[in-house]
């Protein structure tokens, strides 16, 4: 896969583009070589933003230098929201998005068993030199998780276990 090609804003736009057309999708993918689940998630990144007030919180940096701040919503058990704000890659923003994208909804318990080969297969796989992205996201999950157990004052490591 060519994703590290990805920094062209031309070539970004015409994608983006591209991809609004379910038919020319996949062909936008094969060209730029990546999966369409990556492009979507790249170029439309999902709940990408701050949330006021959030139960849970944290801000994650990888070793690339790259960051991710993960906001959560927690009602009744669940994320009912999450949004993300991303400093990086276009493999960051994507594992954002899709990070965001398998937790919301999800019970507590759920959400704290997703990790980062959970993130790269929900993007149909990154490459090797950017699965970092997906560590980085599921670390700013687990921290964000921590940080609403520390203000419930509920103790984090019952569901975590020995991660």
């Amino acid at each position: 896969m060519r994703h590290d090609h990805l920094h062209d804003k031309d070539e970004l736009a015409e994608a983006a583009d591209k991809i609004k057309d379910p038919k020319v999708r996949a062909e936008a993918a094969a060209s730029l070589g990546m999966t369409e689940e990556f492009l979507t998630h790249a170029l439309t990144p999902a709940n990408v933003g701050y949330l006021p007030n959030p139960e849970g919180q944290a801000r994650s940096k990888g070793s690339c230098g790259d960051s991710l701040e993960l906001y959560l919503r927690i009602k009744d058990g669940r994320v009912s929201d999450t949004r993300f704000m991303p400093e990086g890659c276009v493999h960051t923003i994507a594992c954002g998005s899709a990070l965001t994208t398998l937790i919301k909804g999800c019970s507590i318990e759920d959400a704290a068993k997703v990790d980062a080969k959970e993130i790269d297969e929900a993007l149909g796989g990154l490459p090797r030199d950017h699965q970092h992205c997906a560590a980085l996201a599921a670390t700013a999950l687990r921290s964000a998780l921590r940080d609403y157990f520390e203000k419930t004052k509920q103790p984090w490591k019952r569901i975590y276990g020995d991660r």
